[in-house]
């Protein structure tokens, strides 16, 4: 049974510290730069006057197009001759140090510590002295520390002071601007919004969690909401809301099986000042971030030593709706280690 409550604490990254994170598909580029898949409700929960340290690791391919619901091909959006510069292919790295301190046995205080590395190839109308011609492109990678994260969760109700099996915690928390967003290009231009490491905006964010526990099995609900706000430069990501729904078997004393389903909403993003926007480029056009989109996340958990827990899933988007036309992810690998002490 103490098993079991060590688990309580125990859900998967939704989104970097799941505010996964904050991992996902609505323009998925959007959602990852501004964190909203990265969820610190994604650590175990250290009981009062315990710590828990978590390791995580994420890697997104995006790699396909979306105008609505609508898959779209590259050739038949270059036809349409609006942008000059088209995103092909881009892969999102996160390495993420999460860190829990219960305060008391109710209140718990957890701090998140992202590092990106973002890359990006891209298909650029040019003329190079032949006549004007699709050429790939091929970006240096983006990387830095990202933006750190604190956030409070507090037990608001449990069905039985020994030995809850039903508990219920809300929590309230900040996205910091630790991370850098002004990186510019040769040009002297600011480089695309989301690839850069941070957003540059103070977002403050809302969480419930509920946990259902028995003897095999663990179901939980999780509900944030981030609400971005505007940097310096005048850009907004675009506010989100994550809701997770995660089921854990306990198919031996070492081995957790672990499904969810996870549903992302991300508001269109606007650049008031104009510094990030380019209309030729497809990335760079406000109008083409935000939306919705419904995910699948499959996994196990691996329990090797006392307090130890070794996660691996993998999130795949199943349903999507974009604003504009938008390059989108195929797939979400997602690796973390945890310990409680």
């Amino acid at each position: 049974m103490k098993r079991c409550f060590f688990l309580i604490g125990l859900l998967f990254v939704i989104g970097v510290s799941s505010t996964a994170s904050r991992a996902y598909a609505t323009g998925f580029c959007c959602q990852l730069s501004s964190g909203a898949q990265e969820s610190l409700l994604g650590t175990q929960a250290p009981g009062g006057g315990r710590v828990s340290l978590q390791l995580s690791y994420s890697y997104t391919l995006m790699d396909k197009f979306k105008e609505g619901e609508a898959s779209r091909s590259l050739a038949g959006i270059e036809s349409q001759g609006k942008y000059t510069i088209i995103p092909t292919r881009m892969g999102m790295t996160r390495y993420t140090l999460t860190a829990g301190y219960g305060v008391t046995p109710r209140l718990k205080l957890f701090v998140s510590i992202p590092y990106v590395r973002n890359t990006m190839d891209m298909q650029m109308f040019m003329d190079m002295g032949m006549g004007p011609q699709w050429m790939e492109h091929h970006m240096d990678p983006l990387d830095g520390l990202g933006d750190i994260t604190v956030l409070a969760l507090y037990r608001v109700y449990q069905d039985s002071d020994i030995r809850p099996t039903g508990i219920l915690a809300a929590g309230a928390g900040l996205k910091t601007t630790t991370g850098e967003y002004r990186q510019r290009g040769s040009n002297g231009r600011f480089i695309h919004a989301h690839m850069q490491p941070g957003t540059g905006s103070w977002d403050p964010i809302l969480a419930l969690s509920y946990t259902k526990l028995s003897r095999k099995f663990l179901l939980q609900g999780d509900a944030s909401y981030e609400i971005a706000t505007r940097n310096s430069e005048g850009y907004a990501f675009g506010s989100s809301i994550t809701a997770d729904l995660t089921g854990k078997y306990s198919a031996g004393e070492l081995l957790n099986l672990v499904g969810g389903v996870v549903f992302l909403h991300q508001s269109r993003s606007s650049d008031s000042k104009g510094r990030y926007t380019n209309p030729a480029s497809l990335i760079d056009d406000p109008a083409n971030t935000g939306g919705d989109s419904l995910w699948l996340s499959p996994g196990l958990e691996i329990l090797p030593l006392k307090n130890t827990v070794l996660g691996a899933k993998v999130q795949v988007p199943v349903w999507e709706r974009v604003n504009g036309v938008q390059l989108v992810a195929s797939y979400r690998l997602l690796f973390s280690a945890t310990y409680g002490f």
